[in-house]
């Protein structure tokens, strides 16, 4: 089974991994909210409320530790433990466990 990216535009994706650089050397925690859209496919449609859990990780991988998970969204980690280009990734915290959602950038 193939999961469809989820699509964040690339200002949104900016502003969250700025958020994260400010914050180092400590880690940050916030919520990305957006308003009454909801995901389908991977992109913005009318409906519900949906929003997703940020957290940066300041020396390690973009991987969370299951006690850093608040609830069964989306939650978005980064890895300021790169050289270059940071690192974000999506994980979603299931009956199944801890998966990766795939993300796609785009302007």
């Amino acid at each position: 089974m193939t999961t469809v990216p989820l699509v964040l535009p690339r200002r949104l994706a900016i502003q969250i991994l700025h958020a994260a650089q400010v914050a180092a050397p400590d880690s940050c925690r916030g919520w990305v909210t957006a308003g009454s859209l909801q995901y389908r496919d991977g992109e913005p449609a009318a409906g519900a409320a949906s929003y997703a859990h940020c957290l940066s990780k300041p020396t390690s991988a973009a991987e969370p530790q299951l006690t850093e998970l608040s609830g069964n969204g989306l939650h978005l980690v980064i890895s300021l433990n790169t050289k270059g280009v940071l690192e974000m990734r999506g994980w979603v915290l299931s009956a199944d466990g801890l998966r990766e959602q795939p993300l796609a950038i785009v302007d």
